[in-house]
């Protein structure tokens, strides 16, 4: 019997081809994106819900086929410190990019950090004006707060309202002070007059009534309240004990859910500027609100709306990156047009926005939308 010999060049080749076939049969490595928010503390409906929306923006993904997407999740906190870690954390995990945080505070914080490694940030509430206009790594889906204070401040004047007292939360003082500061400078410019312009940090044992003494020493026909649902919501009761006649307007911020569960009658009333129109009939947005539903048994925020939309729209630029091309100058093309549960999102060559944004008034528990 004669013994067939095989050549090494032929070997070789049967190697190359067999370790490219096993190569095929692995499954790819899933594109790994960063989730920065508070998931505890006093402001952790923000990053729970933020949370909550990425995860369904994950699934959707993955959903379509092809590349698969994994979610790793750091909470911040809401510490400078702890926030930097988790950049350095997601970086080593090696994420192509991060969403959140939640907060304009810790956005201050941690903005360096990105810039110095490269990663892209985008948050989906982050919007204090001290990140407007700035050539960074930094990009956001919703536009800076002086847009809607100065909003808001014109539909108090055009209400009537003559005089106003603002409490602002400094915990965020990046964004409490940038809305609060530019609200109350705006309802001065059309002939309003500001007395208190009261800040706090947010703690489990704030006294809310005494605030609130302060507050309405001056008599102010309306106060706007700049802080988390839950502050708003008690702030509101105890200014409204004093004084039921009181008008009460929130930012953004607290505009959500909780405001309306913990506020009860006491924020009946209440102006509240959203960010987006939570009861849109936009078809994508309809589909996110019932699998929102349908997996956490309650309504979607804004915070989850726009961190749904913060990832769909890194996820895009990552398609449409290219080899030649970085994540940061993708997402910095001036006047292209990303993806949104509501509507495009059209972002500046700073990464920066111009939503429109929506007036509500809280009537019969539920946010109304109103016309300017």
């Amino acid at each position: 019997m004669t013994q067939l010999s095989v050549g090494r060049p032929i070997l070789a080749a049967w190697i190359a081809a067999a370790a490219l076939w096993l190569a095929a049969c692995q499954p790819a490595e899933p594109v790994l994106v960063g989730f920065i928010g508070g998931l505890s503390g006093t402001v952790a409906d923000l990053g729970v819900n933020g949370r909550n929306g990425a995860e369904l923006a994950i699934e959707a993904l993955n959903a379509q086929g092809g590349t698969r997407y994994e979610l790793r999740v750091e909470d911040d906190l809401q510490d400078p410190d702890r926030a930097r870690a988790a950049v350095a954390s997601l970086d080593k995990q090696r994420v192509r990019f991060i969403v959140g945080p939640m907060t304009s505070a810790t956005a201050m914080a941690i903005v360096s950090e990105v810039n110095r490694l490269g990663i892209v940030l985008i948050s989906p509430t982050a919007t204090t004006n001290e990140l407007t206009g700035k050539v960074d790594h930094f990009f956001r889906v919703a536009p800076d707060a002086r847009a809607g204070a100065r909003q808001i401040a014109e539909l108090l004047r055009k209400r009537g309202l003559k005089s106003m007292a603002v409490l602002m939360d400094f915990k965020n003082r990046a964004y409490s002070e940038s809305f609060g500061h530019a609200a109350a400078a705006h309802f001065r410019e059309l002939g309003g007059q500001v007395g208190a312009e009261l800040s706090y940090e947010s703690r489990p044992s704030l006294d809310f009534a005494a605030l609130a003494r302060q507050l309405t020493e001056g008599h102010p026909q309306v106060v706007l309240i700049v802080s988390s649902s839950g502050d708003a919501s008690l702030a509101a009761q105890h200014l409204r004990r004093i004084d039921p006649t009181i008008a009460l307007a929130v930012s953004p911020w607290a505009a959500n859910a909780q405001f309306l569960q913990m506020g009860g009658r006491a924020v009946e009333g209440a102006l509240a500027l959203q960010a987006l129109d939570l009861e849109s009939g936009a078809p994508a947005y309809v589909a996110f609100r019932r699998r929102y539903r349908e997996r956490f048994g309650e309504d979607p925020t804004t915070a989850a709306v726009q961190t749904f939309d913060a990832v769909t729209m890194g996820v895009e630029a990552l398609k449409r990156q290219g080899k030649n091309r970085s994540l940061r100058d993708t997402l910095g093309e001036a006047g292209a047009s990303w993806p949104g549960l509501h509507s495009a999102i059209v972002l500046d060559a700073y990464g920066d926005t111009d939503r429109p944004m929506n007036m509500t008034e809280v009537r019969g528990g539920r946010f109304q939308a109103i016309a300017e």
